[in-house]
């Protein structure tokens, strides 16, 4: 008789459950006819998330900025990433936000080449939940009528760009802090960001799948740089890859003048010369930190493959479907 009474519950409690979701997606469904985002898939959020999503990046920048510097009491990475338009762009974008979320207190500062922010950038943005900025600055025309222009291969202004919000921010604020760059499809080790958050000048670090090399950049000993591995330019003094280094904030106030290739200039292809720019803030490389623990490679420059399109030709791919 007891069996039969527990069966009998079930029983009941499934059919109600059955009558509330059917009446809920007929409700959902009539309501998509006029607006499709009446009703989206079932979140739970804590309330400070549910406030971020709401927000602009950088009403983010300052409600989890505020947040972390005063809870974790720890420095903030700064991460400036440069990006342009291309087929693979949104995807390398969500990709490295899924990693960042795994980061604390970084703020995520993303530089886009166009005249205005794009739509697809800032809805990525606003939907990875973490403190981002979103800077744009148009490639000048005199570089992009260069014979050899390519997107992939400049960023200096962009990188510039974001050196000055991170310029302007910690004036104001008195933060302090790390810069790191990056680009959208490089690739990250969570301990990378452990380790030059103790950046007290400049710190270098190896870096996979770069300089035609399968990694480049500095084998460490006790902290400090025990030798080069690099074969692109040799001689130059600090042969590190632009994602190869991290510099403390307060290096930058103090040397507000001071800029990557001289405040814009760009080499003859397009390069950027990561070495002239640490070296206004060292005067040897015996104050380098050197700081990937066992020689270890923490980061890597992956650069996605873009797709080849040759079958477009023959169906056409439905453009008002956001890639």
């Amino acid at each position: 008789m007891n069996r039969l009474r527990r069966y009998a519950i079930v029983l009941v409690t499934n059919l109600i459950v059955i009558f509330v979701v059917r009446q809920t997606s007929v409700s959902c469904r009539k309501q998509d006819q006029e607006d499709p985002v009446v009703c989206p898939p079932i979140r739970f959020q804590s309330e400070e998330s549910t406030r971020s999503n709401t927000s602009s990046p950088e009403e983010n920048l300052i409600q989890h900025h505020t947040h972390m510097t005063a809870s974790q009491q720890e420095p903030v990475i700064y991460l400036i990433t440069a990006t342009y338009q291309r087929q693979s762009q949104k995807a390398d974008l969500v990709s490295l936000c899924h990693t960042l979320k795994h980061v604390p207190s970084l703020v995520w500062i993303v530089v886009e080449n166009s005249a205005s922010q794009s739509p697809v950038i800032r809805a990525v943005l606003g939907r990875c939940n973490i403190s981002a900025v979103h800077l744009t600055v148009q490639t000048p025309e005199r570089i992009q009528a260069k014979k050899k222009y390519s997107p992939k291969v400049t960023g200096v202004v962009h990188r510039n760009t974001g050196l000055g919000w991170v310029r302007e921010h910690c004036s104001r604020q008195d933060c302090g802090g790390v810069v790191l760059f990056g680009d959208d499809d490089d690739r990250y080790d969570l301990r990378l960001f452990d380790e030059i958050r103790k950046t007290e000048r400049v710190s270098v670090f190896m870096v996979g799948l770069t300089g035609g090399l399968l990694m480049e950049g500095p084998y460490c000993k006790n902290g400090s740089v025990a030798q080069w591995h690099r074969v692109w330019t040799p001689e130059r003094p600090v042969p590190v890859d632009m994602q190869g280094f991290a510099i403390n904030v307060r290096l930058l106030l103090k040397r507000s003048d001071v800029w990557i290739e001289g405040g814009g200039a760009y080499t003859d292809m397009g390069y950027v010369e990561a070495s002239r720019f640490i070296f206004q803030f060292v005067s040897n490389t015996s104050m380098l930190e050197c700081r990937t623990q066992m020689n270890e490679v923490l980061v890597w420059r992956t650069r996605t493959v873009q797709s080849p399109l040759w079958n477009e030709k023959y169906e056409k791919s439905d453009t008002s479907i956001e890639l």
